[in-house]
């Protein structure tokens, strides 16, 4: 498992090199920055003896360009929801992500948002999970390098060590969620409810991490129910 912590449109250079600093903490060297402000003294300062994460950061564009880098992305956020009706703000706890990503073999990327608003709400339908710590109701939402510190203490606790498994790829992924959404085609499944169950669909898939051999099988019986329901419209 290759674990990245990125940094989308980071405000203050300062917070980059206190990031790395967390980062080194916790055994994690991959920095990503989305759009990040230009280096200067505070970064390097702030960083400390962990400079070298931000010299070796990879920089990228936009969000989109970071999915598409990562093989399980993972939002991060202080806001989030007990409904289950809003399937996008539904979050693991950091201890439950540590738990489910331990046997991954991919690219995981943890996402943290700008310091003033966070991930937009686009940018969290397009992660596999979400992840939220709990705070307190007077002030929930935390600096983001103490909750990089939460976070990525979680993980390196619970997964020195841990022996890989083999799991889906992301293009496999993917399919699973293209066969969910041909089904609601194919049932007229209606549109005012077509984005949240998509993306209730997406999460389930995410918080369970499928191994290889589950992804085939929940394939086979999305296949089949395609299948059927093909035949049932024939005379």
């Amino acid at each position: 498992m290759e674990i990245y912590v990125a940094f989308v449109e980071p405000q203050f250079t300062g917070n980059i090199g206190f990031l790395a600093r967390t980062m080194a903490n916790f055994g994690f060297k991959n920095m990503l920055l989305v759009n990040p402000p230009e280096f200067d003294d505070d970064t390097f300062r702030f960083s400390k003896h962990a400079r070298y994460i931000v010299e070796n950061a990879k920089i990228m564009k936009n969000f989109q360009e970071l999915r598409d880098f990562l093989d399980f992305a993972v939002a991060t956020s202080g806001v989030s929801t007990k409904s289950d009706k809003k399937f996008n703000r539904i979050a693991l706890r950091p201890w439950e992500l540590a738990e489910r990503i331990g046997n991954y073999d991919g690219k995981v990327g943890i996402i943290f948002g700008r310091e003033n608003y966070g991930l937009y709400n686009e940018e969290v339908e397009k992660c596999d999970v979400l992840v939220t710590i709990p705070t307190s109701r007077e002030y929930p939402i935390m600096n983001i390098t103490h909750a990089a510190a939460v976070i990525l203490y979680e993980i390196y606790k619970k997964n020195m060590d841990v022996e890989e498994r083999p799991v889906a790829e992301p293009i496999e992924i993917d399919l699973l969620n293209k066969r969910f959404s041909e089904i609601l085609d194919k049932i007229n499944f209606p549109q005012h409810k077509r984005k949240n169950t998509e993306v209730m669909f997406r999460r389930i898939i995410g918080r369970a991490i499928l191994t290889k051999w589950e992804y085939h099988s929940m394939m086979g019986v999305l296949k089949r129910i395609i299948y059927a329901l093909d035949n049932e419209k024939e005379p």
